[in-house]
């Protein structure tokens, strides 16, 4: 049975951080190099790193933590009833993941329900084509629609991102995300 990848959903969980250590003692052999940057991310205000970072961003550092990162990936989604409902007021995708406001409350929905380890902003890998010069649209039953650039004009009208201007919905998203999780939680 296929399933579409817009509407998977992967859980990652683990009981302990054990699961991903491999099982060959050698296989946990650091190498120097290894050894020298993990030791000094380790012991780099390691006391107040175990109360002030999220888990996820500490077991990202390769620190030990006391156990495995809980997140979902495509986390928000049509399998929550609020999401759909707020489709109805926000057909488009840019829609919700250019508005700060919408994009910060479908972020949220799948965190008050789950409380995973990191709160994932709404949002998608083409969200800064629009301030390249390209266009782009997400159609629901397709996918991400960008019109080929067939032209030297198309090509010209290219141009290098100003991420503050091109995308500001994302930092101010992010801030509000920020604000609105427990500290404990990573925004991604």
């Amino acid at each position: 049975m296929k399933f579409p990848i817009a509407s998977s959903v992967l859980l990652l969980l683990a009981v302990s951080t054990e699961a991903f250590v491999p099982s060959v003692p050698a296989a946990r052999a650091k190498t120097s190099l290894h050894a020298t940057v993990t030791d000094a991310v380790k012991t780099s205000d390691a006391s107040s790193s175990a109360t002030k970072d999220p888990l996820l961003i500490r077991a990202a550092r390769g620190e030990e933590v006391e156990r495995t990162p809980v997140w979902m990936m495509r986390q928000a989604g049509r399998h929550i009833a609020e999401y759909r409902e707020l489709c109805k007021e926000y057909p488009t995708f840019r829609q919700r993941s250019e508005i700060p406001d919408v994009a910060v409350e479908v972020s949220l929905q799948p965190w008050r329900n789950y409380q995973t380890d990191g709160c994932i902003l709404f949002s998608d890998i083409l969200t800064p084509l629009p301030g390249m010069g390209v266009d782009f649209e997400i159609d629901e039953k397709v996918g991400p629609v960008v019109e080929p650039m067939r032209t030297w004009d198309s090509i010209k009208k290219m141009h290098l991102i100003d991420p503050p201007k091109a995308a500001p919905f994302v930092e101010t998203a992010l801030r509000t995300l920020r604000e609105e999780v427990t500290p404990e939680t990573a925004v991604l």
